[in-house]
């Protein structure tokens, strides 16, 4: 079977286009491929980017933390041994010459047992506090802030400072100080 020059070139035409369609469909199968892969590598490069900016992040953080850690102290140091409740007393006295204010201490109690967590042990002080009101201020200030974990829980300030026994002396104070009485509180270590 001979086919004519006419058909020879119907036949090499539909080749020729089946060839070219092929190329054109692999071609864009091809650049489908590529865009995907460029896709999935752009996405990469950004979760890696994320991750460099969160490692970065982390470690400064880290740089704080360390560095914060260090101007704390333990916590266990900022805890009053049950004890020694000497020693707040004594605190008291140092912080009440500091703010320039007189002062009665109380008998300490033990805070009441309400069902609190464990560990959270507490002594409970009654402080009677005279001086002018930026004095009895302060003390209060230093008192919260001192060494020991104190939180004044209840704190009544009247008109007038009245006497006060002070080192067994009675020691009046002029008619415009006031006198605050302070029930504190004061975190104990829990005993073992």
């Amino acid at each position: 079977m001979t086919l004519s020059y006419k058909n020879k070139l119907y036949v090499q035409i539909g080749v020729l286009g089946v060839l070219i369609a092929a190329s054109a469909w692999g071609s864009l199968f091809l650049f489908g491929l590529i865009t995907q892969a460029g896709t999935t590598l752009r996405d990469a490069q950004n979760e890696l980017a994320l991750l460099s900016i969160r490692q970065e992040q982390i470690a400064t953080i880290a740089k704080e933390y360390e560095g914060a850690r260090e101007l704390f102290s333990p916590l266990k140091e900022r805890l009053l041994p049950r004890e020694e409740r000497l020693r707040f007393i004594m605190l008291v006295e140092q912080l009440a010459l500091e703010a320039g204010v007189l002062h009665e201490i109380g008998a300490a109690d033990d805070a009441p047992v309400d069902g609190t967590a464990q560990g959270s042990s507490s002594l409970h002080f009654n402080i009677t506090i005279s001086g002018s009101f930026p004095s009895v201020l302060r003390f209060i200030y230093l008192l919260e802030n001192s060494r020991y974990f104190t939180a004044v829980e209840k704190a009544q300030v009247m008109q007038g400072g009245g006497t006060m026994t002070q080192k067994k002396a009675v020691v009046a104070s002029s008619p415009n100080d006031v006198k605050a009485q302070l029930t504190v509180k004061v975190y104990t270590r829990p005993t073992n």
